[in-house]
């Protein structure tokens, strides 16, 4: 059994050259500034930073209890420590048949093991070594970084951004705002805001926000529409604003071939445009009517829906040219709020194999099969 001395020389080869040039080069360009300016970016080049590998070279020289020079294989075990003495290792890699020619050996720490960069979150590190069987040899050997790496681990600071506050961001371009990272304001005026609520695009006042290409929405499109109540008494107004709903539900009822069928409408959805301060508008069309792709029908017809009271409900409908009709869902007497041509309808009663009824709430487009040749197809537009 040798009592073993290690003349220790840590030399941080090419992963950890590589690690000071990757991180000298985030802090050199725009990538400082863009991990400032937006957030996704920042999870981008933090993402960037953990890729680089956390590998490094170690190297010692190995001599008996004589001073001999060892030659031969051995095993290594090298554990990374957050104390100088006791304390459970970090990390532990083991490595078996090192070659040691004149007492000089070379591990690479971090290659076939992965090493955690977490590991690097303790300061300061120790190392410690295992040569077969024999205990630890003592003392453990302090890691020390170089300059530039001291330099790296500021730039990871920056990148993942946890330090960011009111104030920072890119000079002349971009500002932080109030609420640090969760608020960027632009020089020339506007910011985006993100909060419990949502994210926020806010333009300066009296400016606009432009999107110069197509904007696609999933999901319901909000506007806020001025709401006046008066007391009718000569008092002022009380101002106050409600969403618009910038929507549009569109419901097809085929010629089944047999005979007239209703296909029902959404009743959430149609309560959800229609019952609000400003109700919907409908259109009702006929489509392939004459054995060709064109629509011909009626729009401009506006509809108002009441609650549900007693499992009925109002409703009241009307045309551009001030004709309506108002009518109650579920009376047991089928109203037929939109016709065209005898052919569609928009009714408050449900058709099963020509067998009408308005025994449930709910309204329904209805195709009367027959009336029109060629695969007849009814189309109802509500836009709220």
């Amino acid at each position: 059994m040798y009592i073993r001395r290690v003349q220790l020389i840590f030399v941080f080869g090419i992963m950890l050259v590589l690690n000071i040039f990757v991180s000298t080069w985030l802090l050199s360009g725009n990538a400082f500034g863009v991990a400032f300016a937006s957030r996704s970016n920042q999870d981008v080049e933090a993402a960037a930073v953990t890729a680089i590998p956390t590998a490094f070279s170690y190297q010692g020289t190995l001599r008996d209890a004589s001073g001999n020079l060892i030659d031969g294989t051995v095993n290594l075990s090298l554990r990374l420590y957050g104390a100088v003495t006791g304390g459970t290792a970090l990390y532990t890699e083991d490595f078996a048949n090192v070659n040691v020619r004149s007492g000089l050996f070379t591990v690479i720490v971090g290659d076939a093991k992965v090493l955690p960069a977490s590991v690097f979150n303790t300061f300061p590190l120790y190392l410690g070594i295992k040569v077969n069987n024999d205990a630890e040899l003592l003392p453990r050997q302090r890691l020390h970084p170089v300059p530039y790496a001291m330099q790296a681990s500021s730039a990871q600071t920056a990148v993942t951004a946890n330090n960011l506050a009111q104030g920072g961001g890119v000079p002349n371009l971009v500002t932080l705002g109030a609420n640090g990272a969760s608020e960027i304001a632009f020089g020339a005026g506007g910011k985006v805001t993100s909060d419990a609520t949502g994210l926020s695009l806010t333009a300066s006042p009296h400016q606009t926000v432009t999107v110069d290409s197509d904007l696609v929405v999933k999901g319901s499109w909000n506007a806020g529409a001025i709401l006046d109540v008066g007391d009718s008494n000569g008092g002022p107004n009380t101002r106050s604003s409600y969403p618009v709903d910038l929507r549009r539900y569109v419901v097809k009822a085929p010629d089944n071939g047999s005979s007239p069928d209703t296909v029902s409408v959404d009743p959430v959805i149609l309560n959800d445009f229609c019952r609000d301060e400003d109700g919907c508008w409908l259109s009702l069309y006929m489509r392939n009517f004459d054995g060709q792709d064109v629509m011909a029908g009626v729009t401009g017809f506006h509809l108002s829906l009441g609650p549900v009271n007693n499992n009925k409900q109002y409703w009241d409908i009307r045309d551009s040219a001030s004709n309506f009709s108002v009518g109650v869902d579920n009376d047991g007497v089928v109203s037929h709020l939109m016709n065209v041509y005898n052919a569609c309808f928009l009714t408050d009663g449900e058709y099963v194999n020509a067998a009408s009824s308005d025994s449930k709430p709910g309204l329904g487009l209805l195709n009367w099969y027959g009336a029109w040749d060629g695969n007849m197809t009814c189309v109802l537009i509500i836009e709220d």
